[in-house]
């Protein structure tokens, strides 16, 4: 937010570079070509001091006074005092809406790593190690001069599925134009936290069926769920360990009413502060993306990669130019199985 060279001379020591320089739309653009958001952008050209209680992007909103958070935050009007400040408003529409995605915390406990990808398509390596022998798999000692054993990557045969996922903002800027930041925010959040619960959808159907390459999860059958059914479901992801459980709340109700799981002993902390019971030490979550009858377990360091495209997207020049309604905010990703043997499902037939 460009101020003059006196306007400066007012302004706290921390946010003067922040004023040296004017704010333009095409930051948007050149954002997205170096793969990062408005933010990263403003962060390389005025970086944050590790101390500092402010990064890039809150620094802009300082010189330009707008306060967003708190029962003192400004009303969206606020935004589009001037050209410059019109600028900040797409990117605290993607941040609001990140901020929901964080607040979503299933799915970080489901994926081993991220991918950040410049394209539609993305090819995964896998190790499929399902089709390996014992021997071949023991990384065992060698005489001198004797052949190592050979674990294979190889690239997936077919480009995991790249899904959008978004919503299109309903609200009018008139409808919105007096209403405080810190309010429209949380409508924001939501979207976000719907956006991160659509992709923990897809992410569970990829670990159940696959991404596409013929790596759809090992399945064990059972006629009615028994605490014997699980331990042989644990012992099963030898060497790799069952870490994770993801059930809808049918199955979690049959799983935690198990009298192995009912035991005071056992249960203590669910019952006193609501703790979700950990079988075998994997962590329970329940969804209901996980089709019925079903238990999906998994070892999350091993298991799922996510790919995406960008960050947060939202039709920047739209919001610049006040027009809300019918505004696209989406995220592009997708998910990849990295070794399918760390992925196992438990079906209850019965």
């Amino acid at each position: 937010m460009y101020l003059s060279e006196q306007e400066r001379t007012n302004l706290p020591a921390e946010l003067e570079r922040a004023a040296s320089f004017r704010l333009d739309g095409e930051m948007y653009a050149l954002a997205r070509q170096r793969g990062t958001d408005l933010t990263g952008y403003l962060e390389q050209l005025d970086p944050s001091d590790p101390n500092s209680a402010l990064d890039a992007f809150e620094r802009q909103l300082a010189v330009a006074g707008i306060r967003i958070n708190g029962s003192v935050s400004d009303v969206i009007d606020r935004f589009f005092a001037t050209k410059e400040s019109a600028i900040l408003f797409p990117e605290f529409v993607s941040r609001s809406v990140r901020a929901g995605m964080e607040d979503f915390r299933k799915l970080e406990k489901i994926v081993g790593t991220r991918t950040q990808i410049d394209s539609d398509t993305y090819k995964t390596i896998y190790m499929d190690d399902s089709v390996l022998s014992a021997a071949d798999l023991q990384l065992a000692k060698v005489g001198e001069g004797a052949a190592l054993p050979k674990i294979e990557l190889k690239s997936a045969e077919h480009s995991i599925r790249i899904y959008k996922f978004g919503r299109y903002l309903e609200a009018s800027y008139e409808a919105i134009r007096r209403k405080k930041a810190a309010v429209v925010a949380i409508f924001l959040r939501a979207i976000g936290v719907q956006i991160q619960k659509d992709k923990f959808a897809t992410a569970v159907d990829v670990l159940i069926n696959g991404d596409g390459n013929d790596n759809a999860a090992a399945v064990q059958n059972t006629a009615t769920l028994s605490y014997d059914d699980l331990v042989e479901f644990s012992l099963a992801f030898d060497p790799y360990e069952l870490n994770v459980m993801v059930a809808n709340k049918a199955m979690a109700k049959t799983l935690l009413t198990l009298s192995e799981f009912k035991d005071p002993a056992v249960s203590l902390s669910f019952q006193l502060r609501g703790e979700m019971v950990t079988p075998f030490g994997a962590q329970l979550l329940v969804d209901e993306s996980v089709p019925s009858g079903q238990i999906v377990g998994l070892d999350r360091r091993f298991g799922l990669e996510e790919v995406y495209e960008t960050t947060v997207l939202t039709e920047t020049e739209k919001l610049i130019r006040q027009q809300l309604e019918g505004t696209a905010i989406s995220e592009v990703a997708g998910f990849g199985k990295i070794i399918n043997s760390a992925t196992r499902v438990l079906n209850i037939t019965g």
